[in-house]
């Protein structure tokens, strides 16, 4: 006789929810991005071979922004607004902040978090995280963003 599971709010057996789920596929497919974008950068002359590469992952607390910081050929801050559909913020050394569609993901779910309140040096990038919602600056340059599920500013 099949054994009936108890049902959770998610719809799945005790401890599998679809959202549960979807990260776990989400963390994969961003892993495989990644590999697949640093190889791309690499034959594409973007980041010399002997260079050495940085990825450094940051979230906010509320989880919607996912960060991650790159160095090595170019460097850049990008944060997927998980509010927005296929949006994230990016911020290239010395250029202006930018809203820009993606279809990949380059956030990690179980990234540190940046404490609201907290600021965090990522190489010439600052960023800080508040409760009105998260900006990053290019020291250098003074351009950057200013991100929320309210507004975005790119500077």
């Amino acid at each position: 006789m099949a054994r009936i599971l108890p049902k959770t709010r998610g719809g799945g057996p005790r401890g599998s929810t679809p959202v549960r789920a979807a990260r776990s596929h989400t963390i994969a497919s961003m892993r495989r991005s990644l590999v697949l974008l640093a190889a791309a950068a690499v034959l594409a002359g973007a980041v010399p071979a002997g260079a050495k590469t940085r990825l450094e992952h940051f979230n906010t607390p509320s989880g919607r922004i996912l960060c991650a910081y790159v160095s090595g050929g170019e460097t850049f801050v990008r944060c997927d607004l998980l509010f927005l559909n296929d949006r994230a913020a990016l911020l290239n050394a010395g250029r202006r902040g930018r809203l820009v569609r993606v279809t990949d993901a380059i956030g990690d779910i179980h990234a540190p978090v940046l404490r609201y309140g907290t600021s965090r040096a990522f190489g010439r990038f600052t960023c800080t995280s508040r409760t009105t919602g998260l900006t990053c600056r290019d020291r250098r340059s003074g351009h950057g963003f200013a991100v929320s599920r309210q507004r975005r500013r790119m500077f």
